[in-house]
């Protein structure tokens, strides 16, 4: 499953820039989540990682709890509100927002100092938000 997100989620990511919409203030913006992303350690990426999936696996349980449409609705919508609000790093998401930023990244008009490579987007971020991620998880 973590290799098909990747995998899927790099595709989706070409797909968007194939489709002319990682422009302008799309592809600006990509850039600086990658940039402040991949500026984090390790340590504070796993802990964003756990209360992320802590609060998908709450809205998980919510959901399955709730008798009728509005409460699984609730259930779902405001625990996973608090993870975006909150900053927690989730692996899915990043797998598609990282490539999309490092893609934009390579393109002369928006090429930043410092823009983190493949490497350091899987080794400051996609792997311990995933150790985090799993971890909460299980």
């Amino acid at each position: 499953a973590w290799i098909g997100n990747i995998v899927g989620s790099v595709f989706f990511a070409l797909l968007t820039e194939m489709c002319g919409l990682n422009e302008g203030g799309v592809a600006r913006l990509a850039v600086s989540v990658l940039k402040s992303k991949c500026s984090k350690n390790f340590f504070v990426i796993l802990l964003r990682g756990i209360g992320c999936n802590w609060l998908v696996c709450m809205a998980v349980y919510l959901c399955s709890m709730a008798q009728d449409m509005t409460g699984k609705y609730v259930g779902i919508v405001f625990p996973i509100s608090t993870f975006v609000a909150c900053g927690f790093e989730h692996y899915p998401a990043n797998a598609y927002a990282l490539p999309l930023g490092y893609i934009a990244s390579l393109k002369e008009d928006y090429k930043e100092p410092d823009t983190p490579g493949v490497g350091e987007i899987f080794g400051s971020n996609l792997i311990p938000c995933s150790l985090g991620n799993l971890f909460a998880g299980v």
